[in-house]
């Protein structure tokens, strides 16, 4: 699971994150919710009873210490890439990736900031890279440089249905924007995650070269970042189509809290005075002006182009009417592998304390890959369903959700034909579960069906414990959502029918103590129950063979923002 370390802190607040109230614990709630579930029309399914030994023998292979981490552009990852296609194509699947072959290509690149080349100017006055200014990478111009006035426009948030518009009323073309962090109040947690992590595509949306944001950071903080994590080289597509417009919005800095507040000087107002509007709970609107300076950023990077396999099936349906619309089923197969070596992508493993330096992912995320595989197994052993089955093995989501990105934005099916994404990303088989969490199940139709699904398994449905996680945008189900493409993503949940069950034997315990460290192996700390992953990837089959067998299909629900939002994306 993708950035998952920020969470930490929420998840350790129990009393909140915990409550029995919000996880459905009570019996009597999980009868009323089973009954009302089983008369859906998941129960004419028939039940998979999916083997606990398969399950194991994956997580096996694909969290062994041979395969290093199945990190991003190693070795690893193209062993374990090789292995999934095998197993795809012992099933039978037809192969649905590029050229008649099991592998999609993600035209990724290993790339680099020129630390001596970067800088932010303003009028006339330079600072370098690290020297209250942290200068970013530009993954699509190798090099670009862009000169204007800096207009500040809040948050930069275009939210008008929810009464807020940083932008509304300016004429922001050729210029570069200047934002505060942060949301402004009053955004539904999920809609307030898009709209932080679509700024750039905003400003670029709006016409703006480039964009400046403003931190409270030191400049010992500039200093440290831009020495550390910014030093070491980071993995992006190659893409420049992609999200976050970067051909269009070519450079962008954030600054220190001195630099911040000098870009202010001279100004109708000081920083100081808007942040006070800003948090002034009466205010209509934000204050918005341009800055009376003139700025230059300028960015080089140095790039070097690889690409990793997406590992592509497809089942094809039997219904003459149905089998061109596709129900994709995803997990990620890459991990954070080894201790990064000097000079190389720092993709998050850190050493233990007995000098273990390989992240296996286990459970982040051979689990899911497993559970993949033996729900594509389901299918082929219980019939074809009416509608194709597309299964999907993503490479790079730990840097970036980068092959699902990728993959939703140029499929290598029809891009029209998928109707729904099941995301399986991290369950946390080392208690006997007694809830599943489906992140995103309350925006379609898919939320039924999930609940229809699980109580099968004696299972409930579970809200979303910990929303002002945001959880829903942080995985590769979201790069189908924001194509317009209903999607969950399935995990265990925070509940248990087992006495002996503590928090610490949960998602809360893998996430304190396992999650991106070399523990997150088989044979070692980890109480795996692969009879656990057997009734996951049971209830998992049962989602997808809804979706792929029943009249109605999957829809958005009426007035849903993310289906208002994405969902015309879809249609054309």
């Amino acid at each position: 699971m993708k950035h998952l370390t920020p969470i930490i802190a929420g998840l350790a607040l129990s009393a909140c994150a915990l409550d029995p109230s919000i996880l459905q614990t009570d019996p009597v709630a999980q009868a009323d919710t089973l009954a009302q579930a089983n008369t859906g029309a998941a129960v004419g399914v028939a039940m998979p009873h999916i083997a606990a030994e398969n399950i194991e023998a994956h997580i096996r292979f694909l969290a062994s210490d041979e395969l290093a981490g199945r990190g991003t552009g190693t070795v690893g990852y193209a062993i374990a890439a090789n292995y999934v296609a095998a197993q795809m194509r012992l099933l039978g699947l037809e192969p649905a990736g590029d050229d008649g072959t099991y592998f999609a290509a993600v035209p990724m690149q290993q790339i680099q900031a020129d630390r001596d080349y970067d800088q932010f100017t303003m009028d006339g006055v330079t600072y370098d890279q690290g020297h209250s200014v942290y200068v970013q990478l530009n993954p699509a111009l190798a090099e670009s440089s862009v000169t204007g006035e800096p207009v500040f426009v809040g948050y930069g948030v275009s939210a008008p249905a929810r009464g807020h518009d940083d932008y509304a009323g300016l004429d922001i073309t050729g210029k570069i924007v200047v934002v505060v962090d942060g949301i402004p109040d009053g955004l539904p947690s999920e809609e307030a995650a898009h709209h932080r992590s679509v700024k750039r595509d905003t400003a670029a949306a709006h016409g703006a070269i480039g964009m400046i944001s403003l931190s409270d950071w030191s400049d010992e903080d500039a200093a440290e970042f831009t020495n550390g994590p910014a030093a070491l080289p980071s993995i992006r597509l190659t893409s420049a189509t992609g999200p976050s417009n970067y051909d269009q919005l070519r450079a962008s800095a954030t600054l220190d809290a001195e630099l911040s507040a000098a870009l202010f000087d001279g100004a109708e107002m000081s920083l100081e005075e808007v942040r006070a509007a800003m948090n002034d709970e009466a205010g209509a609107r934000y204050p918005h002006f341009v800055l009376p300076h003139t700025v230059t950023i300028r960015q080089r990077s140095i790039s070097q182009q690889f690409s990793d396999p997406n590992v592509v099936s497809i089942l094809r349906g039997a219904d003459p009417e149905l089998a061109a619309q596709v129900v994709v089923l995803s997990a990620h197969l890459d991990h954070i592998g080894t201790v990064s070596d000097p000079g190389k992508p720092d993709q998050g493993c850190r050493a233990d304390e007995s000098g273990d330096a390989i992240c296996n992912g286990a459970l982040d995320n051979a689990a899911g890959v497993a559970v993949l595989l033996e729900t594509a197994r389901s299918f082929v052993e219980l019939g074809t369903p009416r509608r194709s089955v597309l299964f999907i093995a993503l490479a790079g989501e730990e840097t970036g959700l980068l092959g699902s990105e990728h993959f939703a934005r140029n499929p290598t099916i029809p891009a029209g034909s998928m109707i729904a994404d099941v995301n399986l990303d991290m369950p946390v088989i080392t208690y006997e579960f007694g809830d599943v969490l489906a992140f995103g199940a309350e925006h379609s139709n898919l939320g039924a069906i999930t609940t229809r699904a699980a109580a099968r398994l004696g299972v409930v449905v579970s809200p979303d414990p910990i929303p002002q996680q945001n959880l829903f945008v942080r995985s590769d189900h979201y790069s189908f959502v924001r194509q317009g493409i209903p999607a969950i993503m399935l995990s265990t949940g925070f509940a248990s029918p087992d006495p002996r069950w503590d928090e610490g034997r949960g998602l809360m315990g893998f996430v304190q103590t396992h999650y991106h460290q070399p523990s997150d192996q088989l044979d070692g700390g980890l109480n795996v129950l692969f009879d656990q992953g057997a009734k996951f990837a049971d209830i998992n089959y049962l989602i997808a063979r809804e979706i792929a067998d029943s009249d109605e299909g999957v829809s958005w629900n009426e007035g849903d923002f993310f289906g208002d939002l994405f969902g015309r994306v879809a249609e054309e």
